[in-house]
Parts: C-alpha cells; sequence; structure tokens
C-alpha cells in the first residue's frame, strides 16, 4: 500500500483512482489519465490542477532527459564543493549561496519527475508500493530542503509568481508544487539566455 499517494483527485482529494491506458501495437502501456472512483472527475496524467504551480508537463517541457538531469547535476555538485573545499583553504573566492541553491533545485527536480514517473507506472504494475513510497519519500524530503533553504533566505531567490511564505505550499504535496514554480523559471532563464547567445 502506498504510505502518501501524491496522485490524488484535484476536486476531491481521493487517492481512489482508476487509470486510463494507452495501448501500442507491440503491447506495450503506458497511462493517459486518471478517473476519480469518488466523484469521477478526469484529468490527463501530467496534469495537477489543484496547485496555482506549473502542471508537470508546463514546468519540465524543455527539461534535460533525466539521465542527462542527473550526470548534469553530478558535475554541478562537483564543481561547487570542489570550489568551496577551496574557498576553505583559502584557495579560491567562496562560493556564492546561490549556487547551492541551484543545486537543491536541481535535485529536488529531478526528485520530483523520477518519482513521479515511477507513482504513474506504479499503475502499469512496473514499480512496486515500496519503491513507489521512497521515491516520493525522497522528492518530498528534497522539496522541502529547497523550500527550507529559500524560507531561510527571506525568499530573496524566489523567481515564481507566488512567493515562499505562500500557504499554497503548506498542503500536500506542496513543496514538490514549489520545486516545479521554481524549476519553471530557471529553464526559462536559461533558454532565453540561450537564445540571446544564438542571436549574438
Amino acid at each position: 500500500m502506498l504510505d502518501n499517494p501524491s496522485l490524488r483527485c484535484p476536486e476531491c482529494s481521493s487517492y481512489e483512482l482508476r487509470a486510463s491506458f494507452l495501448e501500442y501495437s507491440d503491447g506495450r502501456r503506458d497511462v493517459s489519465g486518471f478517473t476519480c472512483s469518488r466523484c469521477s472527475f478526469d484529468w490527463e496524467v501530467w496534469e495537477t490542477p489543484a496547485f496555482a504551480a506549473p502542471d508537470y508537463a508546463t514546468a519540465y517541457a524543455g527539461a534535460p532527459a533525466l539521465d542527462d538531469e542527473d550526470l548534469a547535476l553530478v558535475l554541478l555538485t562537483a564543481g561547487v564543493k570542489e570550489r568551496a573545499t577551496q574557498a576553505l583553504t583559502g584557495n579560491g573566492q567562496p562560493v556564492d549561496s546561490s549556487e547551492h541553491r541551484i543545486v537543491l533545485l536541481r535535485k529536488a527536480a529531478w526528485l520530483d519527475r523520477a518519482a513521479r514517473e515511477q507513482e504513474v507506472d506504479w499503475y502499469l504494475g512496473r514499480y512496486s508500493d515500496a519503491d513507489v513510497n521512497d521515491a516520493s519519500g525522497k522528492a518530498v524530503r528534497a522539496a522541502f530542503e529547497f523550500l527550507k533553504f529559500d524560507l531561510d533566505h527571506g525568499g530573496v531567490y524566489t523567481e515564481g509568481p507566488i512567493g515562499v511564505s505562500s500557504p499554497e505550499w503548506d498542503i500536500a504535496g506542496g513543496t514538490r508544487a514549489y520545486v516545479r514554480q521554481e524549476y519553471r523559471e530557471l529553464l526559462d532563464q536559461e533558454q532565453h539566455v540561450d537564445a540571446g547567445e544564438g542571436s549574438a
């Protein structure tokens, strides 16, 4: 049994859901959407209409594939750690807290996406309850760590339209929704920079 299903009906918050499936000619199946068994509300698999934050499709549109994001995160983390170590020994400048924030955000977003994949694929029998509970728990902890970082810094780094101290983030799934909002803003900034360099 799932400990705290993050896939809940956006209308009545029930987690008693029926999955709809796409069937492929080679026999594979994917989940395409959900219907609430309690109130009959239907929604697409990547929609999260319970939050004002971007849904999964919007938040991660244009994001690197999970494997590529994982490698980028490893390299980013190693670089920040190396420079922080050099600074501690007097061989470099201190690492700015904004760089630590980027590591926390990218980690939380990666875990959010990976957990969501497992949460959806659970309906296909591809993951056990324990796998999904573990992935969801890691995503929630990383999202909370990221949200706490922004709260501890007075929200000065928050880029999205909903502030870090909003009650929007206090409900179940709220910390992960905050990650989606902030990751979308990061991607938009990166894509804007890339477009600017391309036109120069």
